[in-house]
């Protein structure tokens, strides 16, 4: 068993060392992207205005609106204008005389019924239109939500980012300074293979790290509907 440890050590060594120049993950090689990230309150803009849900209630809000206006000049159609105009002769028996003239009387006449029933369906209209600004005030607000979680998970992968990407350098030089002193004889194959090791996980974790990083970032992009990166200041 301890031959075949030592088998496995000596070529993950091997493997390492091996690289003539090892790939360092940094912005230069393009292993680590460089992404841009808009201020927040642009990504808010982006987001409403690319979000189905905030669409739909803009639209019925207009609706609404639209309906409103129609119904309040309707309401003039339930009020009917007019005159009555009235011609003739009467005459007078003691004076044997016939005289003839026209009366004239304007008039308006109405329809409660349709009255009542157009103030209702504004009151309608009305209610409908502020259940729709409530909807899209809670779709705004979840929205803003999303991309501000986003953004701050982008923020954070970016710090870690950094951190770690100076671990995978830090390991490479203590992997380089344990092969010469091996290859002196002043460390065991065990030493050198622990700090390979490490090397490895250093390289693992910044790998995950990118990835987390551009996972967050293409959820805003598909939120806004953009590419962040063509942002220009």
């Amino acid at each position: 068993m301890r031959a075949i440890l030592l088998i496995v050590q000596v070529l993950l060594v091997s493997a390492v060392l091996a690289q003539t120049n090892p790939a360092i993950p940094s912005v230069s090689s393009g292993k680590i992207p460089e992404l841009n990230v808009p201020p927040i309150d642009t990504l808010y803009s982006w987001a409403e205005q690319n979000s189905p849900n905030v669409k739909i209630q803009d639209a019925l809000i207009e609706k609404t609106d639209a309906d409103t206006r129609r119904v309040k000049k309707q309401w003039l159609d339930a009020f009917k204008f007019g005159a009555n105009i009235k011609t003739g002769s009467y005459g007078n028996d003691v004076i044997n005389q016939v005289e003839t003239g026209y009366s004239y009387g304007p008039y308006v006449s109405f329809s409660l019924y349709e009255i009542v029933g157009h103030h209702n369906l504004v009151d309608v209209y009305r209610a409908e239109g502020k259940v729709a600004t409530f909807k899209k005030d809670q779709a705004v607000l979840e929205l803003r939500r999303i991309v501000w979680s986003l953004y701050n998970d982008i923020q954070l992968h970016k710090s870690i980012l950094e951190i770690r990407s100076e671990a995978v350098n830090s390991a490479f030089v203590h992997v380089k300074m344990a092969e010469k002193e091996f290859s002196e004889g002043a460390i065991a194959l065990g030493e050198l293979s622990r700090v390979t090791e490490i090397y490895t996980k250093t390289q693992t974790d910044l790998v995950l790290t990118i990835n987390d990083l551009r996972s967050s970032y293409m959820q805003l992009e598909h939120l806004c509907g953009k590419s962040l990166n063509e942002y220009s200041k």
